[in-house]
């Protein structure tokens, strides 16, 4: 052990303990900046995502439940539904989620929270039409972002229709 070992014994023994934190805008933070994000990315964000269409359609479902029992409380009982109604409900709100966030923010909240953005070939912002046709083709074929395993750019199925891509931002 050198005189420095023992004077800081943790350091040695946790070099992470003394290496330099991550700044915003640094070398190693920015070296993705603008590269296109690879399937486990895009799928944790669409979990994220997922998540948030399941509890836009359970507080549908509640405000419905709640709205019934305003008008007769005392013949209420909940609503009933059949799954194939919860999934199509479930689909459109997912589509119409997906091509609101797209157009407004530049990506849904699981895409913000990974850090990622949805852009068309020049990098920029993708207009209402072309997020409107992108989300519902990753509605009905949500299977197409297996295509980024094939792709040599990074690319879905929806992406290569569409001239889109979907970089670290």
């Amino acid at each position: 052990m050198t005189t420095a070992d023992k004077q800081h014994p943790a350091e040695s023994a946790y070099p992470w303990h003394t290496a330099p934190a991550l700044v915003p805008g640094s070398p190693s933070r920015s070296s993705v900046h603008g590269d296109r994000a690879g399937l486990v990315t895009r799928s944790l964000a669409n979990v994220v995502d997922l998540g948030i269409v399941v509890l836009a359609v359970a507080g549908g479902y509640v405000a419905v439940a709640a709205t019934r029992f305003l008008l007769h409380p005392a013949g209420f009982t909940f609503p009933e539904t059949s799954v194939s109604t919860l999934l199509l409900a479930g689909l459109c709100v997912e589509a119409v989620y997906f091509a609101v966030t797209w157009a407004v923010v530049g990506g849904t909240y699981g895409d913000r929270l990974l850090e990622l953005r949805v852009t068309d070939d020049r990098r920029a912002r993708l207009g209402w039409k072309r997020c409107t046709v992108r989300s519902l083709l990753c509605t009905v074929f949500p299977i197409g972002l297996l295509w980024v395993l094939v792709s040599g750019e990074n690319r879905s199925v929806q992406d290569v229709l569409l001239r889109t891509s979907v970089v670290y931002d």
